[in-house]
């Protein structure tokens, strides 16, 4: 009996390993994005004034359960993290959304504070099992 090993085409490895260029993203562009996320937020806390106060407001509601969930999802090729990280964004804004209103507390800063809540939980969740990992490892060398 003979059996056939199946190698992948190059243009799907190749499609799969990231993003075009192969480079992750500068950590100058992910501190500017940060930067305007944060602004989203505090312009939301203080209040309207500035006209592009929605649009910020919109990313940081994206950004972060998003970013949370993506580096959770370190181990996955960029696309899957991405498609990952936006449904994510969709589902706690909805429900922080429904919850808010079933309580009767909506209005953006509210929901600004819990989807910022809902993503700090989950990225301290992240950190937490990262940290508790390293430590395994690190006692299982030693001892």
């Amino acid at each position: 009996m003979q059996t056939i090993g199946m190698k992948p085409s190059s243009s799907l490895t190749e499609r799969h390993r990231g993003s075009p260029g192969g480079e992750a993203p500068t950590p100058l562009l992910a501190a500017a994005w940060c930067a305007v996320v944060a602004a989203g937020a505090l312009l939301t806390l203080t209040g309207p004034g500035a006209p592009w106060h929605s649009a910020l407001t919109f990313l940081f509601l994206a950004a972060a359960p998003g970013g949370a969930v993506a580096l959770a999802l370190a181990g996955l090729d960029p696309w899957t993290r991405a498609v990952a990280a936006l449904g994510t964004a969709l589902a706690v804004n909805t429900l922080v959304a429904q919850a808010l209103l079933m309580l009767g507390a909506w209005s953006a800063r509210t929901g600004v504070v819990a989807v910022g809540a809902a993503g700090w939980l989950v990225l301290t969740g992240v950190l937490a099992g990262r940290f508790a990992r390293r430590r395994r490892v690190a006692r299982g060398r030693v001892g």
